[in-house]
């Protein structure tokens, strides 16, 4: 244990958790005594290994895993036994002894109390060394590819097939007399198309983004040249460059046409409606003409004051495009994206990467690696130990 959290152990000890101590041995407890449960509710304990953390840090020690159960602790609480479980179904606090119902749910309160205001303090200890554990590629990315491509498929489908409108006419009489009005349906579902359109692309930016990070264990990431904290907070041209580079013509070809679609579609949006510059967004008072608007070559460009909704042919443009970026990459990161579409997620240390280099040399592939994981994953997920 290092000084820091020697000395946090000891704070815990004087303040929080004061009140707790070790187990009683197991030839000293009266088993026939009654006993009463707490399941901590979610957002008390959204990470239960802290809890754990907290009172391993005063000096109680933890066992598991077992059979549905991934840890649990035995301890004293004000001199009754008392025990915290993460279970299957939720993070158990337990306190035995003579006690009436009322006595033990006064207990139960305080000690949830006390472990929730102690994790705050944990919480606080682990962030002072978040930034250096993560660029030391000590850390998981969960993988939520599958979540940002259903985003994707779905605003892509919006906007290849869009809801059918039908034309609207309407007339009428009022005081000034006569009156219609005609509105043309594929008018309203070309601008519904196009609102679908700038979605899909937003989509598939974020699952892009999120896939060349996840790809990096795979290829050549080194956290001792790396700043891992940087790569993820890059845009997306620079993750590019990063992971796919720039010496391959195809690549270069692909991210000069993708950074094409972001320039007119969705970076006029992602700015709140501004495109770059201000340009045909903000209108100068013009002496003698009246209101201009800036930057009169983009104009025709902007989806935002386009008098013609996107076409058909800009949709399928922008979607195949798309398609061969997928099929690049699959070509060009085989094993990474083959451990991405698993959904299992992606270790960055450096036990994982030797296993990942380890499968690649023996099998040529990661399937046996993706089969292991995926296996003790769902052990993890079930408490299957």
């Amino acid at each position: 244990m290092s000084t820091t959290e020697e000395g946090t152990g000891e704070r815990l000890s004087k303040t929080a958790l004061r009140d707790f101590g070790q187990p009683i041995p197991h030839e000293e407890r009266n088993y026939d005594q009654p006993s009463y449960r707490v399941t901590l509710l979610p957002n008390e304990a959204p990470i239960p290994v802290l809890f754990r953390h907290a009172l391993t840090l005063i000096g109680i020690r933890h066992n598991g895993p077992g059979e549905k159960v991934a840890w649990w602790m035995t301890f004293t609480y004000k001199g009754y036994p008392c025990e915290l479980a993460h279970q299957k179904f939720g993070l158990r606090l337990r306190i035995a002894g003579d006690l009436t119902e009322e006595q033990a749910d006064e207990l139960l309160t305080q000690m949830r109390k006390k472990l929730v205001s102690a994790v705050r303090t944990v919480e606080a200890l682990l962030a002072e060394s978040a930034g250096d554990t993560l660029n030391a590629g000590n850390v998981t990315v969960v993988n939520q590819h599958r979540q940002l491509r259903r985003a994707y498929s779905y605003f892509r489908e919006r906007a290849t097939n869009p809801d059918v409108v039908e034309d609207v006419s309407e007339s009428g009489t009022s005081e000034f007399g006569t009156w219609s009005s005609f509105l043309l349906g594929k008018n309203v579902m070309a601008l519904n198309a196009s609102h679908d359109l700038v979605a899909a692309i937003s989509a598939f930016l974020s699952s892009l983004e999120h896939d060349l990070v996840l790809a990096l264990p795979f290829l050549n990431f080194d956290p001792t040249a790396d700043d891992l904290t940087k790569i993820i907070g890059d845009r997306w041209g620079e993750k590019w460059r990063r992971v796919i580079g720039h010496s391959d013509p195809e690549a270069v070809r692909l991210r000069e046409r993708l950074a094409e679609v972001v320039e007119r579609w969705r970076n006029p949006y992602s700015h709140g409606g501004f495109e770059k510059g201000h340009g045909a967004t903000v209108y100068l008072h013009t002496p003698g003409i009246g209101a201009l608007p800036v930057g009169l070559s983009s104009i025709r460009d902007s989806p935002l004051f386009s008098f013609h909704s996107v076409s058909e042919t800009d949709i399928e443009g922008v979607f195949a495009l798309f398609d061969e970026i997928d099929a690049y990459l699959a070509k060009s990161v085989p094993h990474a994206m083959a451990w991405i579409d698993s959904g299992l997620d992606v270790r960055f240390d450096a036990e994982f990467r030797t296993q990942v280099a380890d499968c690649l040399e023996s099998e040529g592939d990661v399937e046996k690696l993706v089969e292991a994981h995926a296996y003790r994953q769902a052990m993890i997920d079930n408490m299957d130990y």
